[in-house]
């Protein structure tokens, strides 16, 4: 799965390249926490890029 970032003025969240997957980072005091959503809703969470990327796919290949 490939990624970009959802629009040019926001570098806080990257959709996946079908569409359905978009993953938002959200930093509180100085601690990053990134939330995976699939076709809007909230599928799970990672402490880093890597582990919400792999959520994401896991969720494709139906894992999850």
């Amino acid at each position: 799965m490939k990624w970009k970032l959802k629009d040019k003025a926001n570098d806080r969240a990257i959709i996946s390249d079908c569409g359905q997957y978009q993953i938002t980072k959200f930093t509180c005091g100085g601690v990053d926490l990134f939330i995976v959503y699939h076709q809007g809703s909230e599928i799970g969470d990672a402490q880093n890029g890597n582990q919400a990327r792999r959520i994401a796919e896991n969720h494709s290949k139906g894992a999850i």
